[in-house]
């Protein structure tokens, strides 16, 4: 490349000694060796994309066009917030221009054109940094098998605890059960005075009893999913639905909430029995995160073949070292969490055939940015219509 650089600068010198065949054929020479050039990258395992520092793509090799979801017709010099097709893909590219000459890496799960694992890698070029080159690497395998691998340990890890629990829980169940019924025997023989203690012991018992089962069918449901039940419904309605229940508790948290809900949001297909316990989940959360009171945000969108779900709170904030982990099973910070809530949500979200992430800092507050494909049934194609006549 050094040599091409320098017998590039020796012709620029002497271009006004060049003849006319000479500059052609030299610039026949340039055209055919980009055109080369761009094959080569075309056969490289990343795709390669390269930006001015507005956005606007210079160049696209094959891979990056087909991961990135470019439409099929486009020009260089096109924005790559235009050809980009995944709308949370946007929003880093969009975050990356505002300090082009940073340089950056992330990884995404993007849901169109096909749902893929980027990793992508913001670089900076030159020292005046006008030019970014945008790297990015498919590491959907890799991704998938290390999900495998945890989903497994999970599945492992709650089977044997929900085991573990009911035997644990089983032993005290059947003695307080046995020991109601030595003194429903006994309230018959001692005097009235006893009898209204022994009524009070019958009624703690018997509601030990009950947290005892409850907490029993909460560990079995959470092993015990029920099928999903897609239906074309309003993912506004199940949202009202769960603010609906949690407004007097936000009441009381001296929580303000502001929603803006897209009033033209389709009805798209949707579980309303998985969603609605997993944005209750999420609204709990905010709620308790603010434990003084603040602002919780709450909006819907649509983008592309997209609805967006965001929740912004004003809370304490999720610590660095605790965010990676937030989505797996049994993780908690909370007390008394069972670390169910954000696993459960996590997994609706994926049988959705969407994404969430989350952002937070400690202090400032978490936001969740639900994706959820806007899918529609599939309308079957009307059959012949009766006829008496044929028609050749």
């Amino acid at each position: 490349m050094a040599q091409k650089v320098e017998f590039i600068d020796k012709v620029l010198s002497r271009i006004g000694r060049l003849d006319r065949e000479s500059i052609q054929g030299y610039v026949a020479g340039l055209l055919q060796e980009r055109k080369r050039a761009g094959q080569i990258l075309d056969q490289v395992n990343e795709g390669i994309v390269l930006l001015d520092r507005e956005g606007i793509v210079k160049f696209s090799n094959r891979r990056a066009f087909l991961w990135l979801g470019f439409p099929r017709f486009f020009k260089n010099r096109s924005a790559l917030l235009d050809l980009a097709a995944d709308p949370l893909l946007k929003e880093f590219i969009l975050e990356r221009l505002k300090k082009p000459g940073q340089s950056a890496a992330e990884d995404f799960r993007v849901l169109t054109p096909r749902e893929m694992s980027l990793r992508l890698h913001w670089i900076p070029l030159d020292e005046d940094k006008t030019e970014i080159l945008l790297r990015i690497e498919n590491v959907t395998e890799e991704k998938n098998r290390n999900e495998e691998e945890a989903r497994i340990q999970n599945i492992e890890g709650m089977t044997r605890l929900a085991a573990g629990l009911a035997h644990e829980i089983g032993n005290p169940l059947n003695s307080i059960q046995i020991h109601i019924s030595l003194l429903k025997n006994e309230i018959e023989r001692p005097p009235k005075a006893k009898t209204k203690a022994f009524g009070k012991i019958l009624q703690v018992l018997s509601d030990e009893t009950k947290r005892l089962d409850q907490i029993v069918r909460s560990f079995l449901r959470a092993t015990r999913r029920p099928p999903l039940r897609f239906r074309n419904e309003s993912l506004n309605e199940v949202l009202e639905d769960a603010l609906e229940l949690l407004r007097p508790e936000m009441g009381k948290a001296d929580v303000k909430l502001r929603v803006s809900f897209d009033k033209n949001l389709p009805r798209f297909l949707l579980d309303r029995d998985r969603l609605h316990p997993a944005f209750v989940n999420l609204i709990k959360n905010a709620v308790e995160a603010m434990p003084r009171g603040g602002e919780l945000k709450i909006s819907t969108s649509s983008r592309d073949s997209f609805c967006m779900v965001r929740l912004e709170d004003q809370g304490k904030g999720i610590d660095e070292k605790d965010l990676p982990h937030i989505f797996e099973t049994y993780y908690t910070t909370k007390e008394e969490g069972s670390g169910l809530g954000l696993s459960q949500v996590y997994q609706t979200v994926r049988e959705h055939g969407g994404r969430i992430d989350v952002k937070s800092q400690l202090g400032k507050g978490t936001t969740f940015t639900l994706a959820l494909p806007l899918r529609k049934e599939r309308l079957s194609l009307p059959g012949p219509t009766p006829s008496r006549r044929q028609f050749s």
